[in-house]
Parts: C-alpha cells; structure tokens; sequence
C-alpha cells in the first residue's frame, strides 16, 4: 500500500484521505515512515541491478559501433549531464544530478544533492543546537548512513558538486570515462571539471544543447529590446519591424532551425543563422537574400522565383519583418551566438530532451508541490529512472524475477504499448508541425481575445 502510493507521488496524508474516503483504517505517520526506510533498504538491490543492465547496454552499444573498445577494461563515452531541483527556484534543498549515456539514451547514473536532515533538525530542536549532548550525538550521526545531508553551500552550486561526485566515481562505478559532456550551459559543471582534471592528461570535450543555445538567443532578444527602452528608443511594440514577443519567437525558431538542418559544418551553419536574419529585414527596393539558399526548392520567395523565372513576390507580404534600425541593434547578439566555438559545440545537433524527459518522470513520482525527505526522493528518482531506461514491465521482472502473468504484469505492458505509441506518434514530422502550427494559433487568438476585450487583470489596476 505505501509503494502504490508513493508510486503515484503521494503520501501519508493521501492514504488517510483515501482511507477516509472508502471507511477502513489506516496506518499512522511513523508506520508509514519505517515502511519507507523498508522501501529504501529493498530498493538498494533493485538499484544496483537496474544500472548493472543499463551499463552493459551501454558497454555492448559502444562496442558494436566501435570495436576498437571490445576488451578494453575502460571505455570512453559521451554523456548528457543536467540537474534538477526539487523547489522551482534557486533555494531548493534538494538537487539530482543525472548521466545519460548520448548513444543509448540510458541512465547510467545519479546522485541527490540534499542540504537538509530531519534528523538533525528535530533533534537540534530537543536538546538545544550549542549543547554538548547534540555535539556528541551530531559526531556520531554525521558518520553514520543516516544523516541525509551531504552539502552545505549554496543551492546554485549543487549541480556542479553533483557533477563533481559523478565524475569522479565514473571510474570506479561504470568503468567508463566521461569524456564528453553534454550540457545546456547554465551551471559551471564543465568548468569545474575541467579544472579538476579528473581524467589526468584526458581533456572533457563540451558539447552544447541545441535547444538551450537557441533559447540563448531568444533571452539576448528580449534583453536588447529592455536595454534599448532604457535608452529611451523603442525596439519592441506593435509597429510594424519592431521585435514582438511573437517574432522573438519566430527568429529562435529560425536560428535553431538554420543550425539543425546544416549540422556538423559550421560555415553553412552560421552563413543559414545570418540568412534568417537578412531575410526578415529585406524590402522590394533593398532586397537581401545572398545568403539565402538558391534553387527552385530554396525557402527563401526571392530566390525560388528567381530560379524558376517567375515574378517575385512583393516583400510587402513577408510575415516576419524587421527594420533596419532593429537588426543592427541585435546584430551583435547573433554575431555573438553564431561565433565559431559555439557553432562547433553544436556541430553534432544533439539536444537535452531526454534529461527533460527524465526529470519529468522523476517528478511524477515526487511532485515538487510538496517537500518530501530524501529517502522519499531516492525512491522516486529509482522509479523513474527504471521507468525511463526500462519500461514498466522489464522493471516489474526485475523487482520480482518469478513474475510470470499477474494483474501487474498485464497492466505494465498496457503501458508500455501506450507510451511507446505515443512516442512514436510524437516523432513523426506531421505532428511535430501540427504542434508548432497550434501553438502559433493559439497565441495568435489569446492576442486577438486581449486586443477585443482590453485589460481584464492587472495587479492592482481595479
């Protein structure tokens, strides 16, 4: 009973409810407390066979695409690494720091950050915090598996510490070597590592998230038009070439797109990025599409009615349009962010969807609404990574191998027929577009709704 619910990210408090609701009895707080410490002492094997398959996976993969690695007692491979707190916000006691092997797509590990220890607080509380009584028990208690503070720096810090321990164990625990580290640039992790040197004489190669760059772009937009305003010069509004909230949205699209489609060379990555830019600031007596692609197939109006002899369309119908005051103020914002360093950190288009997708599932089992203890989070994060690497019923075989045909094991494969359909579906380009196409109208028709009713909400303004 306490697993079911902890499953669906519940607790004490809901299983009381839920007992309520239905008219039977129900455990009290310290039973369902020491069934979790039972919980947790359990999923320690569950644990280490989950990620003993998840490594050989990764192992076997490597070696099948690299056979210079088979035999080798360490292997080199490039991971995914990001963390997640469990308070939104930057003053979370808690943080995961999770690896994701790039070739697989597979867990291979994870540590909780945790700065808090409700046992050192309530304890603290009973015999007093400068007592002599809780410096001795402190002592032994700090020594001891049951203390779940391990960090007492800031919240910011605790993905780079978490990066720290998971590197350095790499060797020991995976017999494998971090060697390249995909990252989405918001911590110092790469920094930190490097410093470190874990590897000796070995360099870490970072890679950025395509996605996060792309954002980059977005947020270095809107600090232009926010910079420019306090300047007293208008770059954002409804006038026409000005930087809506809608076009931001647009060039960052465009941006993402220019790198994705001319992966991994940089020149064409950089002169497509330019091309976006160019392309919305072009008029019928200023045209600018040289950097445009050519041909009949080009997306570029000018240049495919130029390829096939036909007349070109007035610019006057472009969509997305910017003026020319407006790119050079953001100019050095896309020279910045189409550098070749950064290009080249991007050359292999790879994401961080997979970490978000990871955390997620983390999440489910844990909601960040309600704060939890750590052996809580160690549970909901070993569920949702066995759920991520695994499936539903491979995890069901491996908690309890002698499965063969329980009410369990039907629902798990219900499950994972769903969520691989979904998944599937979710990758096909007709609804990736459909998506991008309901979200436009969708902000399209707020914008049309707030412009015909006026101002309904505002702190304070009724």
């Amino acid at each position: 009973m306490v697993e079911a619910f902890l499953n669906i990210g519940r607790g004490h408090s809901a299983m009381e409810q839920f007992s309520m609701s239905i008219g039977m009895k129900t455990m009290d707080r310290k039973t369902f407390d020491k069934c979790v410490v039972q919980l947790v002492k359990e999923s320690k094997s569950i644990k280490e066979k989950v990620f003993e398959l998840s490594r050989k996976a990764v192992r076997e993969q490597h070696e099948i695409l690299y056979p210079s690695k088979i035999g080798e007692d360490i292997i080199d491979i490039g991971v995914s690494f990001d963390g997640t707190w469990h308070k939104r916000g930057h003053n979370s006691l808690y943080c995961i720091g999770c690896v994701i092997d790039i070739l697989t797509g597979l867990v291979i590990d994870f540590v909780i950050i945790s700065k808090y220890c409700h046992h050192c607080k309530i304890t603290a509380h009973d015999l007093g915090v400068d007592s002599a009584e809780y410096a001795v028990w402190f002592d032994s208690h700090k020594t001891s598996s049951m203390c779940e503070k391990n960090y007492d720096r800031s919240s910011t810090s605790m993905e780079v510490y978490a990066a720290e321990i998971l590197w350095k164990r790499s060797i020991e625990k995976c017999r494998m070597r971090y060697t390249v580290i995909l990252s989405d640039g918001d911590a110092k992790s790469f920094i930190h590592l490097s410093n470190l040197k874990i590897y000796g004489d070995i360099q870490i190669v970072k890679e950025e998230c395509l996605n996060h760059v792309a954002k980059r772009l977005g947020t270095g937009l809107r600090n232009k038009v926010k910079e420019w305003k306090i300047k007293g010069e208008c770059l954002g509004g409804k006038k026409k070439g000005n930087l809506t909230e809608q076009t931001i949205t647009k060039l960052t699209n465009y941006y993402r797109k220019a790198i994705r489609d001319n992966v991994p060379d940089v020149a064409k990555m950089k002169t497509a990025i330019f091309a976006s830019l160019y392309h919305c600031c072009s008029t019928n007596t200023n045209p600018q599409h040289k950097k445009c692609p050519s041909g009949s197939e080009s997306w570029c109006f000018y240049n495919r009615a130029l390829a096939k002899g036909t007349q070109i369309p007035n610019h006057c119908t472009m969509k997305t349009f910017l003026s020319e005051k407006v790119v050079s103020k953001i100019l050095p914002v896309y020279q910045r962010l189409a550098n070749d360093e950064i290009l080249k950190r991007c050359s292999n288009g790879k994401t961080q969807n997979s970490n978000e997708s990871l955390h997620n599932l983390i999440w489910h089992h844990c909601p960040k609404e309600v704060f939890v203890s750590k052996r809580r989070l160690e549970l909901a994060a070993l569920s949702g990574i066995s759920q991520f690497n695994m499936g539903n019923v491979a995890f069901e075989h491996v908690k309890n191998p002698s499965i063969t045909n329980s009410p369990a094991l039907c629902i798990a494969k219900k499950r994972d027929g769903r969520r691989l359909k979904q998944s599937t579906l979710r990758n096909t380009v007709t609804y990736k577009t459909a998506l991008v196409k309901k979200r436009f109208n969708k902000s399209k028709m707020e914008k049309k709704q707030l412009k015909n009713e006026g101002i309904t909400y505002s702190a304070g303004a009724f």
